[in-house]
């Protein structure tokens, strides 16, 4: 599922599910993830450090200019590259300080409003609503069209800290429902009122309720607060915001808790069969919190609660953020590398037609044979690729057939769904930003030689 405040037209939201056609083969092979050849050393230089870090190469920008390049983190320019490379790797109040001197010390407007949108974003990420709420409206005074609504919903917010109650270090494990659509989800508590299982969404970037599940848990709606969600085929589905005091996973309670609100039709699913309704998701913004176990074949969740404020980022890193969502490092036919949308929320993994023409792949074939539907029972029929090969980690999945998104804005170069993670059990950490994958099997066994070695599992 897709969540995105987008400026110009407000927020966008994307949920999901695959119909397949007999000429679409589902058919996949699990590999040892291999490229075909390393990627170059040198590949950042002074002059192209904004194209690389455009294309997704995070790391080696962040290397260039604590290396090399060192020195042009003092121009302006500098300052504003590196002030996005932080932004993206997840450490926001770094990111902040180059962010805010480079809209000090910008010429252009464009580029003023540029680092206005960055700084909002940090302070998004930070908890900072306020503040966010003030980058916000400068932002807007420089020519972005970013909603009213976003800006009413920044500001309700006040100065007091979200996501209190849990300490740092708390864990849970919860079952995990998973079956018809292939996405996981689990029980939740908000308010301290049951909702029916809420989807467990990467791709979301704010937590989700319909309008009865928020009225029937208490909601705090913020008055005046609207904004669009943009299903399939960019469909406006009209959506306000919400405070809850508490959401509660298994004994776990987190406090201050931001949603949107949709229509009920909106997260409803399943017009040519029976429908399947969900109460909401829970989106990026609340799972950041957290690292994460999602265990597909034992249909299990486990949670550990993050400090607040937390510096993330690692050696290892193979997650980031970019426009307010995560992306996933992978390789395409072992050749490195494209940026995938982690999207839990996805049934279908996907590629987009922009990520194919970075791959230099032959183009999609010209049938349709795959009807998806999203949010607000939006479809479309898209085309597909053969034979197409993504790499995470440590793993490879070679797709018989792969779904070509034609629309590729905010996604970059594909949508790493449950076709791909459901093949492993997921720990996604984000303290240090990095997804791995195990085999069920693995797994197990290595918590079994930890658990005697006196080790708490995850």
């Amino acid at each position: 599922m897709r969540l995105a405040v987008r400026t110009g037209t407000g927020v966008g939201a994307i949920l999901v599910a695959g119909i397949a056609a007999c000429t679409f083969s589902r058919e996949i092979s699990v590999h040892g993830h291999q490229l075909l050849k390393p990627v170059g050393a040198g590949l950042v230089n002074s002059v192209n450090m904004e194209e690389q870090l455009a294309r997704g190469m995070i790391p080696e920008v962040l290397e260039f200019l604590a290396g090399p390049g060192a020195g042009a983190a003092d121009s302006t320019r500098g300052a504003r590259v590196a002030g996005k490379a932080l932004l993206e790797r997840g450490d926001f109040a770094g990111a902040l300080r180059y962010l805010e001197r480079s809209h000090a010390e910008e010429g252009r407007l464009q580029d003023r409003a540029d680092a206005a949108w960055a700084a909002a974003q940090a302070y998004y990420w930070l908890g900072r609503f306020e503040e966010s709420a003030r980058w916000v409206r400068t932002a807007r005074s420089h020519g972005l069209l970013i909603p009213e609504g976003w800006l009413s919903f920044l500001e309700s917010a006040g100065p007091e800290p979200l996501y209190g109650g849990a300490k740092e270090g708390e864990r849970f494990a919860v079952k995990m429902e998973y079956g018809r659509p292939r996405i996981p989800r689990l029980l939740a508590r908000v308010n301290d009122r049951e909702t029916d299982a809420m989807v467990f969404d990467t791709g979301a970037s704010l937590s989700l309720l319909t309008e009865s599940a928020a009225t029937r848990m208490g909601v705090v709606r913020v008055e005046g607060a609207r904004a669009t969600a943009v299903g399939l085929h960019r469909e406006e589905i009209p959506m306000g915001f919400g405070w809850a005091g508490t959401v509660k996973i298994g004994d776990l309670t987190i406090e201050r808790v931001p949603f949107g609100i949709l229509p009920d039709e909106a997260l409803t699913f399943g017009a040519s069969g029976t429908p399947y309704r969900f109460d909401g998701v829970l989106g990026i913004h609340f799972l950041k919190e957290f690292d994460w176990l999602v265990a597909y074949e034992a249909r299990q969740v486990r949670g550990i609660r993050l400090p607040p404020g937390l510096r993330r980022g690692s050696t290892g890193q193979n997650v980031f953020f970019r426009r307010l969502k995560p992306m996933v490092r992978a390789s395409m036919n072992q050749e490195p590398w494209f940026l995938f949308l982690l999207d839990t929320g996805s049934e279908p993994t996907m590629v987009t037609r922009s990520g194919v023409q970075r791959a230099r792949f032959f183009r999609a074939e010209a049938t349709y044979p795959m009807t998806l539907e999203g949010i607000g029972q939006s479809r479309v029929s898209w085309g597909k690729l053969s034979k197409v090969t993504i790499g995470v980690e440590k793993y490879m999945v070679r797709f018989a057939d792969i779904i070509v998104k034609e629309e590729g804005e905010g996604i970059e170069d594909g949508v790493l769904g449950s076709s791909f993670l459901a093949n492993f059990d997921a720990t996604i950490r984000f303290s240090t930003m990095t997804v791995t994958l195990e085999r069920p099997v693995d797994r197990r066994l290595r918590e079994e030689a930890e658990a005697a070695e006196g080790i708490s599992p995850f």
